[in-house]
C-alpha cells in the first residue's frame, strides 16, 4: 500500500518536474489535474474523520471489547495492549476484580500493584483518547497539506497558462 502510494506521489512529482523543465502546457496541467484529484481526496479524509469522530471512538472501543473477551484464548495480545497503552483492564483494575483475579503486572507503574496510586485506568478509555489525540492530529496536518497543495494547484496553472501564452506569442 505505502510503496504504491510513494509511487503515484512519485509519477506526480516527476509530471510537474518534467513539464516545467520542458515548458510543456500538457504536462503541467496533467500535474495540476492530479494535484486537484489529490486534494478532493485528502478534504474528503479530513471532512471524514471529522464528521464520524464518534463513529470511530466506539469502533476502538469495540476492539477492546473483542481483545477483552478474547484474552482467554490469547491472554498475550490483551497484555502487549496493556503494556503499549500502559492500561489495566477493558475499563479498569476493577475488571480483573469481578472475575476474582489479580491485576497482572502490567497494569501498575514500576510493576507495583501494592500501591493503588501505581494502577493504570482502562484500556477502552486509553485507547480512545489516543486515537482522539491521532486523528486531531491526522486532520490539522492535512488541512496544512491541503493548503500547500492548493498553492501548488495554483502555481501550476499559472505556469501551464504562462507557457501557453509565451508560445502563442511567439508563433506571431
Amino acid at each position: 500500500m505505502l510503496i504504491t502510494l510513494g509511487s503515484i506521489v512519485v509519477f506526480i512529482a516527476f509530471l510537474g518536474c518534467c513539464g516545467a523543465i520542458r515548458e510543456s502546457v500538457c504536462m503541467t496541467m496533467c500535474y495540476a489535474v492530479f494535484l486537484l484529484v489529490l486534494l478532493i481526496i485528502q478534504l474528503t479524509i479530513v471532512v471524514l474523520l471529522w464528521t464520524n469522530k464518534d463513529k470511530f471512538n466506539s469502533a476502538m472501543g469495540e476492539v477492546i471489547d473483542k481483545a477483552w473477551e478474547s484474552r482467554g484464548k490469547d491472554p498475550a495480545v490483551f497484555e502487549a495492549i496493556q503494556v503499549s497503552l500502559k492500561c489495566c483492564g477493558k475499563n479498569g483494575v476493577t475488571d480483573y476484580a469481578l472475575l476474582l483475579q489479580t491485576p497482572p503486572a502490567s497494569c501498575c507503574e514500576h510493576n507495583d500493584c501494592l500501591n493503588l496510586l501505581n494502577i493504570y485506568g482502562g484500556c477502552r478509555s486509553k485507547l480512545q483518547e489516543f486515537m482522539s489525540f491521532s486523528t486531531d492530529t491526522a486532520k490539522h496536518v492535512g488541512l496544512g497539506l491541503i493548503a500547500v497543495e492548493l498553492v501548488g494547484f495554483i502555481f501550476a496553472c499559472c505556469l501551464a497558462n504562462n507557457v501557453r501564452n509565451y508560445k502563442r506569442r511567439n508563433a506571431y
